[in-house]
């Protein structure tokens, strides 16, 4: 490294460091409340949630709490029930001139437990949030906590981030083992290390912030064991409960972050841990057997995931909404998940600007994403560095296209000793530029570079202990040169027949393609549609539109190729609109390898398809019963363009057949084609 550089990185890494992420708190001093008036009028009408704070004096962490209730998640319904545990402080006083809360006062100090439970049956929201009055929520504590049952389930209970006022973490969910022994994920670490930011299934989390159904699926409410009073280990056996019990999952969501003044909310915690722990003990400890250390010494996260756990390697994040083989990978993750396997993604490049999206988004849906952070002693954690770590607890490391495998392997091939290795090629890189080499003058550059793909390409299917295939085709063509075709496996695109379209041919108009313009097949397939076919097309109907969607097309093109009636639109957030409206889809590809994913989600919304050779490979479509595949000329692509926009009969035989090449992408032939390679690796 040049010493220019050594200077820049130097720089740069303490700016990540002086900029590391710290959590706002308040904590007002009681002055600040003296004449500040909350309201909650707007926020109590038609509660979807119950929050219940119990309060045992401490008004100043209640009255911060409330605070903070009162700046985030104005838009969810909610009620705020106080049980004032006979506080002895000025609690009722300030309670008293806060609007739209509200207030039961005990006679006599009840304890936590009781309190929880009074708060429950005088519920009226569908939800029970429990909360501590030692907190300071943040923007999306509530929100992201519903979001879980929104989107998963069998649903039980779902906790937040715990984290300590000096912005370490507290607690990332709890795991329980062998003995009944805890461990409270990620305490004193940094908030935001990787292995803690994503959603996860743990055993329990704390009641100090945890949202649960109020009735169960009898209709009786879900309240806390009072074998606990008065307090601990409740919200322990509250969560074992609604697992074993009534079968429910119980989750971690680490984007609703709570503040936790911890050990400030209860008197005579030790007493009452010891006494509580033996309760729990005798009545759950036959459900834990796992043990608490790997063979590595590392501390079990593996539990409640099947193995294999799985380290998959890749390039660069993937974006499902604008590639393919984002796409397919997405598809494999969520199979992945179906047979709950643990999965850690980590990328060879992080984009400082839109990565962020999409690490967001693999951490919502389960996935632990490897990114740089800053740890509690204010060191610079790297990505590859939590790949080393990682090999000590993770059991196939699925590596991801040939520079992908380069670049990895390099890393990692002296540290994965009784790991399995798989090489997913996504498609043959080397094919794909051999075919683009003959509509190009090839320099020796270029050929060198064809070269050197085909060498590491096929060094990576050598190296693997398995190979993934994303085409029948291309797994017969590496057999031929070497590769034992029984570590090859073929695990394809997914696509499922779920979005047919209704419109009929007669309301449908224009013709349609979608990719990502990086990809220079795509650009090349664009370039030959409006200069070769659609000259040919307007000589006979000057009124088919042709639209282009997707990514990064060229600048200099879309000057050059923007009409009317040929319009570049760039990437769609949503394609639904465009698929169901279009009359044709049409993907005139010249040269390229693997399974096409645009002609495959043309086919899920039964939109009729014209394609090439080269496009119809892989996809087992037969000519005008499937697809319209043409002979790849420029002439015969356009009077198969012009014969099926005219023809309703046509068009609606393959509308009605576009379903039959689905099945061999189906999720079902998919996750078979992955469990066959894992017991083949010997999971």
């Amino acid at each position: 490294m040049g010493i220019k550089r050594f200077l820049k990185k130097r720089l740069n890494d303490r700016t990540f460091i002086r900029n590391k992420r710290k959590i706002t708190i308040n904590n007002f001093d009681i002055d600040f409340f003296r004449n500040y008036e909350f309201d909650f009028e707007n926020q109590t009408k038609n509660p979807k949630v119950s929050i219940i704070i119990s309060v045992y004096n401490q008004v100043k962490f209640t009255l911060n709490c409330l605070y903070t209730i009162e700046q985030h998640d104005k838009d969810i319904p909610k009620e705020i029930i106080i049980i004032n545990d006979n506080s002895s402080d000025d609690t009722l006083y300030y309670l008293n001139k806060i609007n739209g809360i509200r207030v039961i006062n005990n006679s006599e100090n009840l304890g936590f437990l009781r309190n929880a439970n009074k708060g429950i049956e005088a519920a009226s929201g569908e939800y029970i949030y429990l909360l501590n009055n030692d907190v300071e929520v943040q923007d999306g504590y509530l929100k992201n906590l519903l979001k879980v049952f929104r989107d998963k389930e069998n649903v039980g209970a779902v906790g937040s981030k715990l984290i300590f006022p000096d912005s370490t973490l507290q607690e990332a969910g709890c795991l329980i083992f062998e003995g009944s022994e805890i461990v409270n994920l990620g305490s004193c670490d940094a908030i935001d290390n990787p292995k803690f930011n994503y959603l996860r299934k743990v055993d329990y989390c704390s009641g100090c912030s945890l949202l649960f159904r109020k009735n169960n699926s009898d209709g009786y409410l879900n309240l806390l064991d009072e074998a606990f009073l008065p307090a601990y280990y409740e919200e322990t056996d509250f969560c074992q409960r609604l697992k074993y019990e009534q079968g429910l999952d119980i989750y971690y969501q680490p984007k609703s972050e709570i503040v936790h003044y911890n050990n400030v909310s209860y008197i005579g915690k030790d007493d009452l841990l010891e006494k509580n722990r033996e309760v729990f003990k005798s009545r759950w400890n036959r459900f834990f057997s796992d043990k608490k250390f790997l063979s590595s010494g590392k501390i079990n996260y593996n539990v409640h995931y099947r193995s294999p756990a799985i380290l998959i390697l890749e390039e660069n994040m993937p974006k499902p909404d604008k590639d393919s083989g984002s796409r397919r990978l997405y598809e494999i993750i969520k199979i992945l998940q179906k047979d709950e396997h643990r999965i850690i993604l980590a990328v060879k490049n992080i984009e400082e600007q839109g990565d962020d999206f999409y690490i967001d988004f693999f951490r919502n849906i389960g996935v632990e994403v490897c990114k740089d952070y800053v740890n509690t002693k204010d060191e610079i954690v790297t990505v590859t560095e939590q790949v080393m770590e990682t090999l000590s607890y993770v059991n196939v490391i699925w590596i991801f296209r040939p520079l992908g495998f380069d670049y990895w392997f390099k890393k990692i091939k002296n540290k994965i000793s009784g790991k399995k290795i798989v090489y997913d090629m996504v498609d043959l890189h080397y094919l794909r530029m051999e075919r683009e080499n003959s509509f190009l003058v090839p320099t020796k550059k270029r050929k060198k570079e064809t070269s050197y793909f085909r060498d590491m390409e096929y060094f990576a299917m050598e190296k693997a202990d398995a190979v993934i295939s994303i085409s029948d085709e291309e797994k017969e063509i590496v057999s031929v040169q070497g590769i034992m075709r029984n570590k090859i496996f073929t695990v394809s695109n997914i696509h499922q027949r779920t979005k047919m379209g209704d419109i009929k041919w007669s309301d449908r108009s224009g013709l349609l393609f979608i990719g990502g313009y990086y990809h220079m097949p795509n650009v090349d397939a664009v370039r030959f549609l409006y200069e070769s076919i659609m000259p040919l097309v307007w000589k006979k109907n000057s009124l088919i539109q042709v639209k282009i969607l997707g990514p990064d097309f060229p600048e200099n093109l879309m000057q050059q190729y923007h009409s009317d009636r040929f319009q570049i639109l760039g990437y769609q957030e949503s394609v639904d609109d465009w698929f169901e409206n279009a009359r044709i889809f049409v993907a005139p590809l010249r040269y390229g390898a693997g399974v096409k994913g645009k002609i495959g989600q043309a086919l899920e919304f039964g939109l009729p398809v014209i394609t090439t050779p080269i496009g119809a490979e892989g996809m087992g479509l037969e000519d005008q019963v499937t697809a319209s595949v043409s002979n790849g000329s420029a002439e015969d692509f356009a009077e198969r363009i012009l014969q099926l926009y005219d023809d309703e009969e046509l068009w609606n035989q393959l509308h009605a057949n576009s379903e039959l090449p689905l099945s061999k992408f189906s999720i079902e032939a998919q996750g078979k084609n992955i469990r066959k390679l894992f017991n083949y690796l010997g999971f």
